[in-house]
């Protein structure tokens, strides 16, 4: 139980720690404020850092990705928060996938599920700068199909207006290069922020909601037959199943939940076999009434 060493963060950690066995043993995670570090896993000392976007809202919660000597980093924000001060030029957030040197932090690519950044389109009732298409977050951990040469990753809502169809969509990248290979959107017409909370704000997008991410990793599962289905769960408390051999085609969905902001499948499912754990998060009072 003694500690070996600390490594203290510029902020509160949120993503897994991946560990990379080697000649060097190394230690990959990020914090709070989009800060991704590599620290030797004997000593704790700092080998390289680097903020992962300049986006001032920008957060870490995916757990990084390993594999073949790169980094592949999810990149979320929290702008939705700042978006519910009317005087808040919202949004300017666009999610993110980069892929870094795991030895030396350079970035190889980076992929945008918004190809552009978002544009002014003029000002809010209250005078607020107003741009759009914006948000398409990314919380949870991508996953790698080294058969098909792609990474899977799931977006979450459009921060504001107009809602376009990378938001509540399931990706595939090229793992070489970043470049979008396939895309497939499971709800459309999403866009959200915390000031749909409030009574008569104009930034909230004029869809409303329903705020409903992909906001669990990715499962790529083998079935008996060789072939192979890629699995999403989703903030409506439902569970996609698509098949990556033809441009993630919907095979089935089910519902598990309700279903809300706060609620439906969040985080981390798991697979054994054939059966699928889904977890579920569905809560009381979470201020979506509307949407329920």
């Amino acid at each position: 139980g003694c500690a070996r060493w600390t490594f203290e963060a510029a902020a509160e950690v949120r993503t897994g720690v991946v560990l990379s066995a080697g000649e060097r043993p190394m230690l990959f995670f990020g914090d709070i404020l989009a800060k991704f570090y590599a620290v030797d896993a004997l000593t704790g000392k700092l080998l390289w850092s680097r903020r992962m976007d300049d986006h001032p809202s920008a957060t870490l919660t995916g757990t990084p990705l390993l594999h073949d000597g790169r980094l592949f980093v999810p990149v979320s924000s929290l702008e939705v928060v700042p978006a519910a001060n009317p005087a808040y030029p919202c949004c300017t957030f666009r999610g993110k996938l980069a892929a870094l040197d795991a030895r030396t932090g350079e970035v190889s690519w980076e992929f945008h599920p918004i190809p552009d950044a978002p544009k002014n389109l003029g000002r809010t009732t209250a005078g607020a700068e107003r741009f759009g298409p914006s948000g398409t977050p990314i919380w949870a951990s991508p996953v790698v199909d080294t058969r098909r040469g792609v990474l899977y990753i799931g977006s979450g809502e459009n921060y504001s207006s107009p809602a376009d169809e990378n938001s509540d969509a399931i990706f595939a990248v090229d793992l070489a290069t970043g470049k979008r290979v396939w895309q497939r959107q499971t709800v459309a017409g999403d866009a959200w922020n915390v000031a749909c909370m409030m009574a008569d704000n104009p930034n909230c997008p004029s869809e409303k909601g329903p705020d409903f991410d992909h906001s669990s990793s990715l499962l790529l599962i083998d079935l008996p037959d060789g072939r192979q289905i890629l699995t999403s769960g989703h903030k409506n408390g439902k569970v996609f199943a698509l098949d990556p051999d033809k441009k993630g085609e919907l095979l089935w969905s089910t519902t598990l939940a309700r279903g809300s902001i706060q609620g439906g499948v969040h985080f981390g499912m798991a697979v054994e076999g054939t059966t699928l754990y889904v977890p579920v998060n569905d809560m009381n009072n979470t201020r979506n009434g509307e949407f329920l």
